[in-house]
């Protein structure tokens, strides 16, 4: 605990707000060991650990997040098997993301509990999705991938209940019966919350497969990839954030996260990632033109700081602003990290 306050204290030194993620998917063995997140119980561990880091460091944190993108930890993690602990299972995936959501309103209602000092909310990595073509499938495509990804979080949070289309879809390719839903859970997961985070890089581009499991088939398209083998769309993000407008919430959003890998090569400690720097500053004018027209982006940050560990890619897929050479430790900024320093030395004056 000793090591994150230094790390706030250093923060609010410089002036730097604290954004803080209580869980990314770092669930001690000993839960999992357990059943993890397909315990209901785990949700009350969840919230014993939320208090605990509540009592020891809120007076130093401006933004606590309960969750980092449930849907990696459900459903990519628990039906397509990509992330630990890589079940391939509907049913468990159902559990596991109600008892992430369940955790989360948990949490939330012990923050409101007492006096405290910051603001509480939740990160989803949302995905606008379209239609390969304008024909029934294709648009039955969308709309299935839509509720999985998007939908079965957002109607929880927002609307206290699952969506129905998709509550029948998932049902009739498992075996649940929905019994980890309990009296009152919605209530409990749609505690009120201060801001909503959204993780957008990308869009869904999809087509209706009647062989896949999920009826949904990803579309090639003709855009610029990252090396995730991403679209590159940033207007997409505007169609996303108007949607959450028109169908959802008014609470502020912040880009809880942004960016792109590429495979970047140094050279005499210097690294020219100029697809980066496009990307960026694509993003970050379509943000400004949102907040032009009054759609409230609260804040915004770049994935990642450094290359990282990413996940299942694990160092092969570089999206920091600085360069890490993973044999030496040696840390090198990028073009793209003095790039988005001179866009915000520049924001800072216009504002």
């Amino acid at each position: 605990m000793q090591f994150y306050k230094n790390i706030l204290k250093e923060l609010k030194c410089h002036g730097i707000k604290a954004a803080v993620t209580l869980y990314h998917w770092d669930l001690p063995q000993w839960a999992q060991d357990k059943g993890g997140w397909e315990n209901r119980e785990c949700a009350g561990w969840f919230t014993d650990y939320a208090e605990k880091c509540f009592e020891q460091l809120d007076e130093d944190v401006d933004l606590w997040i309960t969750h980092n993108e449930p849907w990696c930890a459900s459903f990519l993690s628990n039906l397509e098997g990509e992330h630990a602990p890589g079940n391939t299972n509907m049913e468990k995936a159902l559990r596991v993301a109600h008892h992430i959501l369940l955790s989360h309103g948990m949490a939330v209602e012990c923050y409101r509990s007492k006096q405290r000092n910051a603001e509480i909310g939740i990160t989803l990595n949302l995905v606008p999705v379209y239609p390969e073509i304008d024909c029934f499938g294709d648009h039955l495509a969308r709309d299935l991938h839509d509720g999985y990804q998007n939908r079965w979080f957002l109607e929880p949070l927002f609307n206290k209940k699952y969506p129905s289309d998709m509550s029948a879809f998932f049902g009739s390719r498992s075996d649940t019966d929905f019994d980890f839903i309990k009296n009152g859970d919605f209530d409990i997961i749609a505690s009120h919350i201060d801001f909503l985070g959204v993780n957008f890089y990308t869009h869904s581009v999809v087509r209706y497969s009647s062989a896949k499991y999920l009826l949904t088939s990803r579309s090639y398209t003709d855009l610029p990839k990252t090396d995730m083998d991403w679209d590159i769309c940033p207007e997409r993000l505007k169609d996303l954030i108007q949607m959450l407008r028109s169908k959802y919430t008014e609470l502020p959003i912040y880009i809880t996260e942004n960016g792109c890998a590429f495979q970047d090569q140094e050279i005499d400690g210097k690294i020219h990632d100029s697809q980066r720097i496009d990307y960026l500053l694509r993003h970050l004018n379509i943000i400004e033109d949102m907040n032009r027209e009054g759609l409230n982006i609260a804040g915004y940050y770049y994935w990642s700081f450094m290359d990282n560990f990413e996940w299942a890619r694990g160092y092969s897929k570089r999206f920091g602003l600085i360069y890490v050479d993973y044999t030496t430790q040696e840390r090198y900024p990028k073009d793209s990290f003095y790039a988005y320093k001179d866009y915000i030395k520049q924001w800072q004056t216009k504002t």
